[in-house]
């Protein structure tokens, strides 16, 4: 059962349970007993629309029917965030407005229903509110503090506000928290240094980069960056330095700097078995059709272009991936005439075709697949948690 059945299944339950305990008060004819109209048409109306799954009518009965108290609180929680889900989005955001609007609650649950709230405000993109409700809950204590803490730092994240968002992250950077926090400070000082790359002031950008590697000395996007900053200012030792130092913070990225590396160890005057040698380590680690590529194309001149053919076979016969098929098959085709020049390239056409529409990277955590590289996943919002795909269809 999906998680909205289970949603939706609770808060039926809920429905019931609240309706049948009213009437129970109802009947009790005690002190504390319920006038009769406490249940009227709407309320009946309402449940029915949960149990034909049409939440967004039930929103309107319920509202109209059910006074909002420490009592029915839970079902128009349950309400709301089954909307939310949903994407009703407008919808969750009346029902937590409405919570405050009548309800006379203790103060730890009109603090909660703020927060929901401003996670509704959040995903709806009213980010102005959001922040101004998330600001007020963290002058609040303990938990409520802490979460309207993460609500402000993903708006601003979502902002581009990476210097609020170091400020802000900086105070969640406690405790079995830490980790996570400052690896999330390295990467906004990383679109910092981004930033000013961009407006073309590296030094601006190399100090960011610093702040980066002093809250996450493995963080492989700082030496990435570093080493684009090294190149552009034609320090190419040191961009050799910075760049070869992926391999031991995270070799799966080490693809990602090859084009900066070859640079690197061309213009800095290299000789080419210094950048094979480190190849070669990189493919003990991870293997790369990339660094097996960048390899044979670095011999090419030396071995010609058979023996290069031969050498990335070898490797598909262990670690076979379409990239590497296409190019050994232009390898082929360079070398053959004819039908069987033809062949090949009706071959690789249909190679390429297998993998034209397939991702190139997925996130560890939720699974997000794309073709373009994010350090910030679009859809779990962890960072550096997207990485090259490997197998038949990736590297």
């Amino acid at each position: 059962m999906m998680m909205e059945d289970w949603l939706l299944y609770l808060l039926i339950v809920a429905a019931i349970g609240i309706g049948w305990w009213l009437g129970r008060r109802e009947l009790s004819g005690g002190p504390g007993n319920v006038p009769p109209e406490t249940l009227g048409p709407n309320y009946y109306n309402g449940l029915n629309y949960l149990l034909n799954e049409e939440p967004d009518r039930a929103v309107a009965a319920f509202i109209q029917e059910l006074e909002v108290n420490q009592d029915t609180l839970e079902t128009h929680l349950a309400l709301g965030g089954l909307l939310r889900r949903r994407g009703e989005l407008e919808k969750a955001v009346t029902v937590h407005e409405n919570i405050l609007a009548h309800a006379q609650l203790e103060k730890s649950a009109m603090l909660n229903v703020k927060l929901e709230l401003a996670r509704d405000y959040l995903l709806a993109g009213l980010l102005d509110r959001a922040e101004e409700l998330s600001l007020t809950l963290s002058q609040e204590s303990g938990e409520i503090r802490q979460q309207a803490h993460r609500i402000t730092l993903e708006i601003y994240e979502r902002e581009k506000e990476w210097r609020q968002a170091i400020e802000v992250a900086k105070l969640l950077a406690v405790g079995d928290d830490c980790k996570q926090y400052e690896k999330a400070i390295s990467h906004y000082y990383c679109e910092i240094a981004e930033d000013w790359l961009n407006r073309k002031d590296p030094e601006k950008a190399r100090q960011a980069i610093r702040e980066a590697i002093g809250h996450d000395a493995v963080n492989a996007r700082a030496s990435l960056i570093l080493g684009r900053i090294d190149v552009s200012e034609g320090l190419y030792r040191e961009a050799i330095a910075a760049l070869t130092r992926i391999k031991d913070q995270e070799a799966v990225y080490v693809p990602e700097s090859l084009s900066q590396l070859k640079i690197a160890h061309e213009k800095g005057g290299r000789p080419p078995e210094e950048l094979r040698s480190y190849l070669e380590e990189c493919l003990k680690v991870v293997p790369s059709i990339s660094i097996v590529l960048a390899l044979a194309t670095s011999m090419r001149d030396e071995i010609g272009d058979e023996a290069m053919a031969k050498y990335i076979a070898n490797h598909l016969k262990h670690n076979p991936t379409i990239r590497g098929l296409t190019q050994l098959i232009d390898l082929h085709v360079d070398n053959t005439s004819g039908v069987a020049k033809q062949n090949l390239t009706i071959l690789r056409s249909f190679a390429e075709a297998l993998v034209a529409d397939k991702p190139a990277y997925r996130c560890h955590e939720c699974g997000y697949e794309g073709k373009k590289m994010f350090w910030h996943c679009p859809s779990c919002k962890d960072w550096a948690t997207i990485k090259p795909i490997f197998g038949l269809e990736g590297e």
